[in-house]
C-alpha cells in the first residue's frame, strides 16, 4: 500500500501554460521518490546523462561534513504514480511516497548525493504538474542550455576570499599575483585573473602550465620561484620570440604551456654550467641558440597541442654549442 505524504507551506505558481509548486522536501524523501531516464538506459524516451557516482559521493560528503548547504532548487516533474494533489485552502500538497513519483529535470547528482548521505536536509524543490514527455524534455533542454556556469578562472580567483585555498592553490596564486603586480614581470599587463581574454594568460592557463614545475622548485618560496621563472620568460621572450618577431605569441595559451614545459630542460643546462644561478643572462646563453634554430611559423600558428612545440624547442637546444 502506498504511503501518502502531505507537505504544507506550498506556493502554486503559474508561468504561461505551465503550473508548478514551490516547497521544501527532506532530502531522504527526495532520494526515495525521484528517478531519471538516461539516454543510455532508454534511447527512445530517455534524455538525461548517466549519473556520475564520484560526483554524487562528493555531494554526500559535503552534506555530512556539517558545513554543507544546498540552496538551489531541485526541479521535478510529478508522474502519474505520485497521484499529486494540491489543497488550495491548506496550501499543501500530498503525493504517494513511491520510487518513481517524480522525474528529475534538474539536480540529478544532488539527489543521488542525498541517497548516499547520512544527514537529511530540507531542500528547496520545484514540482511541475501535468507535463508530457515532450514538455519534460524541452524543459530539460531549456534549463541546461540557458544556465551559464561560473568560469573556472573566477572560481580560482575568489578561492582566497572563501578560505578554500589549500597547498598548491595558494602557492600558485602567490606566484601568479607577483607576475600580475610587478611591472618588471615578463607578463605584466598580459594577465587576466578572473576571466578569459584573448591575448592574455588566465589563472587557469597559468596554473596548468606552472603546476608541473612545482616539484622541480622543491622547497623554494613563491618569491624565489617568481624570480627564477620570470628571468626565464624574459630571456625566452628576448632571444627566441622577439628574435623571430613572434613576441605576442608568448600570451597564447598553447605557446605559454610549451614554454613552461621547456623550462626544466633549460634549467638543468643552466645549473650544470653556472651552478644554481638562474639569471636572465644565464638562460639567454642557451636560448640565444634556440632562437637561431626554431621555425617561427610553428609559434605563429601553434594549434591546440603544445607537445609538438616542446619537441621542436628540445631539438633546437640539442644542437651542439661552440663554447
Amino acid at each position: 500500500m502506498n504511503k501518502i505524504l502531505s507537505i504544507g507551506t506550498v506556493s502554486l505558481i503559474r508561468q504561461g501554460d505551465h503550473r508548478f509548486y514551490s516547497l521544501t522536501i527532506l532530502s531522504d524523501v527526495l532520494a526515495e521518490t525521484c528517478f531519471i531516464i538516461s539516454r543510455a538506459e532508454d534511447p527512445k524516451v530517455g534524455f538525461q546523462r548517466l549519473l556520475d557516482k564520484k560526483r554524487a559521493m562528493e555531494i554526500a560528503a559535503y552534506i555530512d561534513s556539517g558545513l554543507g548547504t544546498i540552496p538551489s532548487a531541485i526541479v521535478l516533474s510529478a508522474q502519474e504514480a505520485a497521484n499529486l494533489e494540491y489543497d488550495s485552502k491548506k496550501k499543501s500538497i500530498s503525493f504517494n511516497k513511491v520510487p518513481k513519483a517524480f522525474l528529475i529535470l534538474d539536480g540529478q547528482h544532488r539527489v543521488y548525493g542525498f541517497s548516499m548521505a547520512k544527514t537529511a536536509l530540507r531542500i528547496p524543490v520545484v514540482i511541475y504538474e501535468g507535463l508530457s514527455r515532450r514538455d519534460e524534455t524541452r524543459l530539460f533542454i531549456d534549463i541546461n542550455s540557458k544556465q551559464k556556469g561560473v568560469p573556472p578562472e573566477l572560481l580560482l580567483d575568489i578561492k582566497k576570499l572563501a578560505e578554500y585555498e589549500v597547498g598548491k592553490d595558494e602557492y600558485l596564486r602567490q606566484i601568479y599575483d607577483m607576475f600580475l603586480e610587478d611591472n618588471a614581470s615578463a607578463l605584466y599587463g598580459k594577465l587576466t585573473p578572473a576571466s578569459k581574454a584573448s591575448g592574455k594568460i588566465s589563472r587557469t592557463t597559468f596554473n596548468a602550465s606552472v603546476k608541473p614545475l612545482i616539484k622541480i622548485f622543491g622547497d623554494k618560496d613563491p618569491a624565489d620561484v617568481y624570480e627564477i621563472f620570470n628571468c626565464y620568460l624574459i630571456a625566452f621572450d628576448e632571444w627566441v620570440l622577439r628574435k623571430n618577431k613572434v613576441h605576442n605569441q608568448l600570451f597564447v595559451s598553447t605557446v605559454f604551456k610549451a614554454i613552461a614545459n621547456f623550462f626544466p630542460v633549460v634549467a638543468v643546462k643552466v645549473k650544470d654550467r653556472f651552478g644554481a644561478i638562474y639569471s636572465a643572462d644565464n638562460f639567454a646563453f642557451f636560448l640565444d641558440g634556440v632562437g637561431e634554430r626554431i621555425k617561427p611559423t610553428k609559434f605563429a600558428n601553434p594549434g591546440n597541442a603544445y607537445s609538438p612545440l616542446v619537441e621542436h624547442l628540445e631539438e633546437a637546444l640539442a644542437v651542439d654549442f661552440t663554447l
